[in-house]
């Protein structure tokens, strides 16, 4: 009895110990623009889905700024402008497949980020994929 008890109980630490990112409701990434503070995105992963072709925005306001980005796949071009205020994606990324891409800004803080494409032919008005960024201070 006292050795399934303890088999247990390691378990039920194991499972409290591996605890997978929180990812945003998918339908209020799909309704967008959506608004996070900086500490809610570095927390979880954001999914964008972006139509074949099409472009997402992520801005930050507040004193940080983005300086660099990551990306695995040619599918996604990336820029940061407005003096690194704003990301722009383009994708074109296949309908159903997943890329990633991490941002980073000035105060060290990182973004995680899946981009999911969707046909081209999904109706624009329903996909707004852009994500404001709050960062009042470093």
């Amino acid at each position: 009895m006292i050795k399934i008890l303890s088999l247990l109980l390691i378990l039920a630490s194991g499972f409290s110990l591996a605890q997978t990112p929180q990812v945003v409701s998918d339908v209020v990434q799909l309704q967008g623009p959506y608004s996070a503070s900086i500490e809610q995105v570095q927390k979880s992963v954001v999914n964008m889905y972006i139509p074949d072709g099409g472009v997402a925005v992520i801005d930050i306001t507040g004193q940080d700024r983005f300086v660099s980005y990551t990306k695995n796949s040619t599918s996604l071009d990336v820029e940061i402008k407005s003096s690194g205020k704003t990301v722009s994606i383009k994708s074109s990324v296949d309908n159903g497949y997943t890329n990633t891409l991490s941002v980073e800004t000035l105060c060290g803080r990182s973004v995680s980020i899946n981009i999911i494409g969707l046909s081209s032919k999904v109706t624009p008005e329903t996909i707004k994929p852009k994500l404001l960024i709050l960062a009042p201070s470093c």
